[in-house]
């Protein structure tokens, strides 16, 4: 749309030229003629409405064409000017071109000429508006998002109208319920705003000159479904009324505490007002610790079925309390992370950018049931995984962690990094380990020690028994005694000089 003043000391032009611009398009406003400089600008200091483009003649009594484009300039220079001209006065027209006038338009006035510069000016100015509409939109999601206390640093916003509150909605269809509220608020008597904040919900700031009660709010929210209906299914929530921008991420967070609730409502559309929910909601890393370690061990032993009880119960107690979906969401990053702790092979099998791609996806269900089955088909589709894999390298395992310990006998085993090197347990791995050899890891460690140990006394008559300790992984020369005597019987300088093939060594 596009607000005009027409400007000529010719009624005749003037009242012409107003007549055939409203013609042509509706969205062309002819806000106001004069007849002079003077009277124009008396004219748009006053009006409440913005202008958007003057077209004047360059002749006239008092102020005439370029003392108004002039002035026009320092006052108001968004507005656009096109000056009207004969051929007489070609050098005042290319002077007000100067001055920062948009064309000059030869009388009699060429219909097609003028249509055409106008045009250009509303698609100029749709542009703009679409620039400016962007930049806010940008600023209000960056306060939406942002703490209180980082809302200092953000650049300066000034809201429509001195109180506001925000709706927030969901919907399977982000793009279609965009547009059908794009469409609902237009029906409004007040001002909004609509913000994509790109985690699958949108924010409707509502504006007020006067502090609303909240049964306005709740109405608000309500007169909204109608409009949604052919939507689908629709979640939204309202917060508490707010004066300062930098209150618009809590009023954010309330009004998504809001929607959240709607998790467990299996009708098609349900709208809360943050002030009829439960408070607080309970904190969900105290509550889980109460769980997490009954549930760590269910995992070091890969027991799905317990596992899956475990998880029962957990988001049972997060239906009863009600739970935002945020709360949810962070039950499952403390499950995960306890999945990462007594699980090795977890990080290789679902990395960050899976479970971020679960997240993505938790977003978008709409109710609780939806949400819990998403996770549970999930997780324990990786449990499952994992224990087919231990299952099928169960056989490999001890053989694996054997051969380690024979080629590098000399270094300090550590059971959990040999249970992490074939993905298992510890205490696994220790069991598994004794079952098929007979003997524990550190027995088998010391008898591998032992007979490399017996085997440089037997062939390296040079190296000093303390040199043979460090070599075999006991730099202790006490301790290499004490556990040589303890296991072969002896001492490992007995050992050498009872040695036979080290006795004919010696001779030569």
């Amino acid at each position: 749309m596009l607000r005009i003043v027409l400007v000529d000391d010719e009624t005749s032009i003037r009242e012409g030229l107003a007549k055939i611009i409203s013609k042509e398009n509706a969205g062309f406003i002819v806000a106001g003629i004069c007849s002079n400089g003077q009277e124009a600008l008396k004219f748009i200091e006053s009006t409440d409405e913005d202008v958007d483009v003057v077209i004047t003649d360059i002749r006239m009594p008092l102020v005439d064409g370029l003392e108004l484009i002039k002035q026009l300039k320092s006052i108001q220079p968004d507005i656009r000017c096109i000056i009207m001209s004969g051929f007489t006065d070609f050098e005042y027209a290319r002077q007000a071109l100067r001055y920062s006038a948009v064309d000059y338009l030869l009388k009699p006035i060429n219909k097609k000429q003028l249509f055409k510069l106008l045009y250009e000016l509303e698609r100029e100015k749709e542009a703009c508006l679409g620039k400016e509409q962007r930049y806010l939109t940008g600023v209000l999601l960056s306060y939406l998002k942002s703490s209180t206390s980082l809302c200092s640093k953000l650049p300066e916003l000034s809201l429509q109208l001195p109180y506001f509150t925000v709706h927030v909605l969901r919907s399977c269809d982000i793009d279609a319920l965009h547009a059908r509220l794009n469409l609902a608020v237009l029906d409004w008597a007040g001002s909004s705003d609509i913000v994509d904040t790109g985690d699958g919900t949108l924010a409707l700031i509502s504006y007020f000159s006067q502090e609303p009660r909240v049964e306005l709010v709740k109405k608000l929210l309500a007169q909204l479904r109608p409009a949604l209906v052919s939507v689908g299914v629709v979640r939204a929530g309202s917060s508490r009324v707010y004066q300062q921008a930098a209150q618009l991420s809590e009023a954010y967070s309330e009004a998504l505490r809001a929607c959240d609730y709607g998790l467990y409502d299996y009708s098609t559309w349900s709208g809360w007002h943050y002030d009829d929910l439960p408070h607080p909601e309970p904190d969900i890393t105290d509550w889980f610790i109460r769980t997490r370690e009954m549930l760590g061990e269910h995992m070091q032993i890969l027991n799905t079925s317990q596992i899956k009880a475990d998880l029962e119960k957990l988001f049972g107690e997060l239906k009863q309390v009600k739970a935002s979906r945020q709360s949810i969401i962070l039950l499952c990053r403390l499950i995960f992370d306890t999945a990462l702790a007594e699980l090795p092979e977890w990080r290789s099998f679902y990395d960050t950018a899976v479970e971020e791609q679960l997240r993505e996806q938790m977003l978008t269900c709409l109710a609780f049931e939806e949400l819990k089955g998403l996770f549970f088909s999930f997780f324990l589709k990786g449990l499952e995984e994992i224990r087919a894999n231990r299952l099928q390298l169960a056989d490999r395992s001890v053989e694996t962690v054997k051969r380690w310990i024979r080629e590098n006998y000399d270094q300090q085993a550590e059971l959990s990094s040999l249970a992490n090197m074939v993905y298992l347990t510890p205490s696994y791995l220790s069991k598994l380990f004794k079952q098929e050899t007979g003997m524990t890891i550190t027995d088998y460690l010391i008898e591998m020690r032992i007979k490399k140990a017996k085997h440089l006394l037997k062939t390296c008559p040079d190296l000093k028994i303390h040199e043979i300790g460090c070599e075999v992984g006991y730099p202790d020369p006490a301790y290499f005694n004490k556990l040589f005597k303890r296991v072969v019987g002896v001492t490992p300088s007995e050992y050498k000089k009872i040695n036979p093939l080290n006795s004919s060594l010696s001779k030569e």
